[in-house]
């Protein structure tokens, strides 16, 4: 992934006050919060990283805290902005339920597994995931729980089961998990199958693991089915979409 210059992406979340003042303060907060950690930044480091001076993070942002949760909900936004044609496709109706839900998993997958946004973003939210404070409430209940909301409502819908049964809640949650770590553990991915980097060829055999695992999990059972039986991929609606479709 990226490592930085990515102010521009951060801009149409921002407003129109400051634009590049307040977009490079952000960018400098998500690199320094990321790496040290909220309690471990001080308005020093931050303002230099920014190139500002101290007195711009209160007038800005009114104060470090302020800034931190600026960061998180910049992300936010972005990551919004990503994840709501996502969404809205989901709803979109569809006489193949199997092969539009297993379309736009492949989106999701391929955007989190993308490189367009920096390495930072990423250490930001891994660090206040592991906190569980707000601005991991502000990330994820803003983005990623929306698209595992939608899901879960597509899925219920397609396979005949409730949209409250737990088991397909955490068969969603299964899978979600599984491509949020092409992003939050890519090199743990990549030592683990003795690769140096992610190539086409290798994107391409990840993504049918990962549409073998989604369709197993999400749409591998039926309404009524024992939720600890995993009937063979497809059987639910057919079969199964070609790992190139």
């Amino acid at each position: 992934m990226k490592s930085n210059g990515h102010t521009a992406l951060l801009r149409p979340a921002l407003g129109s006050q400051s634009h590049d003042t307040r977009a490079r303060m952000i960018e400098a907060a998500i690199e320094v919060f990321g790496s040290v950690g909220y309690h471990g930044a001080t308005t020093r480091q931050l303002a230099e990283r920014a190139k500002v001076n101290q007195a711009a993070i209160p007038y800005h942002f009114g104060g470090k805290r302020e800034l931190y949760l600026a960061a998180a909900q910049a992300i936010a936004d972005y990551m919004r902005s990503r994840i709501e044609p996502l969404i809205d496709q989901l709803r979109t109706a569809s006489a193949d339920p199997a092969r539009h839900i297993d379309a736009v998993v492949m989106r999701f997958f391929q955007f989190i597994a993308g490189d367009e946004e920096p390495e930072a973003w990423t250490v930001f939210f891994v660090r206040c995931e592991r906190d569980a404070d707000d601005a991991f409430r502000i990330i994820y209940y803003q983005s990623v729980a929306r698209f595992q909301a939608a899901l879960i409502a597509e899925v219920a819908a397609a396979t005949g089961r409730s949209p409250d049964d737990e088991d397909l809640k955490v068969r969603v949650a299964i899978v979600l998990g599984a491509i949020s770590n092409f992003r939050t553990m890519r090199n743990v991915m990549l030592s683990s199958l003795g690769w140096d980097t992610f190539d086409a060829e290798r994107k391409r055999t990840v993504e049918t693991a990962v549409r073998r695992l989604a369709l197993a999990e999400l749409l591998g059972i039926g309404a009524g089915a024992p939720s600890d039986v995993h009937p063979p991929l497809g059987s639910a609606f057919g079969a199964q979409p070609s790992p190139t479709a």
